[in-house]
C-alpha cells in the first residue's frame, strides 16, 4: 500500500495547530491570597471589604477565609468585590470525649453550593500522628464528604505544624483510609518545608495527584526555622524554587486555584502583594517543565 506523504504532513500540521490552540485556550490558573496582615506584630488586619477591594485592584482572583458566624456577610462582601472564596478553613477537635463535629459547618457547606470553594479542615486535639485519632477522623471526614458532595464542593485536610495531620505523608494515609471521592489534601508549602522539607515532594505529589485539592505557595528560605522572613515571604523573595513546584503541579494535572500564604509577612500589604502578583505573572509567562 502506497502512503500519501502529503496527506500525512497536512495531518501532522493540523494536529500541531490543534495542540497550540488547546494550550492557548487553557484557562489561566486562578491566584488568591489569605492570612493578609495576620500574624504581623502591631498590625490589625483591615476589614474584609477593604482587603477585598485591595486584592481586586491588584489582580487577585479570590481569597481564603476562616469559618465564623459572619459567613453570609463575608460572602456578600466578596461578591460585591468580584472575588471568589476559594478556601474556607475550619478546625476539628479529635481529642477523646470531644464532639468532632464543627458547629455551623454543615450549614456553611450548604451555603457554598455553586461556589468554587474547598473546605479545608485542620485536625487538632491530639499529638501529630496519634493513632487514636484515626477512627474519629475517618468517621468525621466521611460525613463532611457526604455533605460536600450534596453541595458540589470538596473537603481537604490542611497539613499544619503541630496538628494531628502535620506531616503530609500521614495526611495521605488518612485520606486513603477515608476513601471518599470528595475528601483530599492540601499542599501548604510553608508547613511542608517546616515538617518534611528535607524530602523531595515530587514523588508524593505524583503518586497522589488525584487527591490534591488545595495548593498554597509563598516565597521561602530553605532551612529557615521562623515563619516571618523565613518560611513565609513574598513570592519574589527566598531561595525555594517555586517554578519547579508549579511545573510539578502542571505535570500531575492540577489545574485548580493557587493560594498565596501571607501569614506574618511584614511591611505594607499592598506593596508586597503587588510584588507577589508581578512574580506570579512572570511565573505564568515563563513556564518550564520538571526535570
Amino acid at each position: 500500500m502506497r502512503m500519501n506523504y502529503g496527506l500525512l504532513i497536512v495531518s501532522l500540521a493540523a494536529a500541531s495547530v490543534a495542540v497550540v490552540h488547546a494550550e492557548a485556550a487553557e484557562s489561566p490558573v486562578k491566584f488568591y491570597a489569605f492570612c493578609v496582615e495576620v500574624g504581623v506584630p502591631g498590625v490589625t488586619p483591615r476589614p474584609l471589604a477593604e482587603q477585598a477591594k485591595m486584592l481586586r485592584e491588584l489582580g487577585y482572583d479570590g481569597i481564603a477565609l476562616g469559618l465564623d458566624a459572619n459567613l453570609d456577610t463575608n460572602l456578600k462582601v466578596l461578591d460585591n468585590a468580584g472575588l471568589q472564596l476559594y478556601m474556607l478553613h475550619a478546625t476539628v477537635n479529635l481529642a477523646p470525649g470531644k464532639d468532632a463535629g464543627i458547629p455551623g459547618l454543615p450549614e456553611a457547606i450548604a451555603k457554598l453550593k455553586g461556589r468554587p470553594t474547598t473546605v479545608s479542615v485542620l485536625l487538632g486535639g491530639l499529638k501529630p500522628g496519634d493513632p487514636q485519632g484515626m477512627d474519629p477522623a475517618v468517621k468525621t471526614l466521611r460525613k463532611l464528604g457526604d455533605l460536600a458532595a450534596a453541595s458540589g464542593v470538596k473537603i481537604s485536610i490542611y497539613n499544619h505544624v503541630d496538628n494531628w495531620t502535620e506531616s503530609l505523608p500521614f495526611v495521605i494515609e488518612v485520606i486513603r483510609k477515608t476513601n471518599h471521592p470528595c475528601v483530599g489534601y492540601n499542599f501548604n508549602l510553608c508547613h511542608w518545608l517546616k515538617v518534611d522539607g528535607s524530602k523531595d515532594y515530587r514523588p508524593l505529589l505524583r503518586a497522589n495527584a488525584d487527591k490534591l485539592f488545595v495548593v498554597t505557595i509563598n516565597g521561602a528560605t530553605i532551612g529557615a526555622k521562623t515563619w516571618t522572613n523565613g518560611l513565609i515571604r513574598p513570592l519574589d523573595e527566598g531561595d525555594f524554587d517555586n517554578r519547579q513546584l508549579l511545573a510539578t503541579f502542571r505535570e500531575i494535572g492540577y489545574r485548580g486555584p493557587v493560594g498565596l500564604m501571607c501569614y506574618g509577612v511584614p511591611g505594607n500589604a499592598r506593596e508586597h502583594l503587588a510584588r507577589s502578583m508581578k512574580t506570579w505573572r512572570d511565573f505564568q509567562q515563563t513556564r518550564h517543565t520538571t526535570p
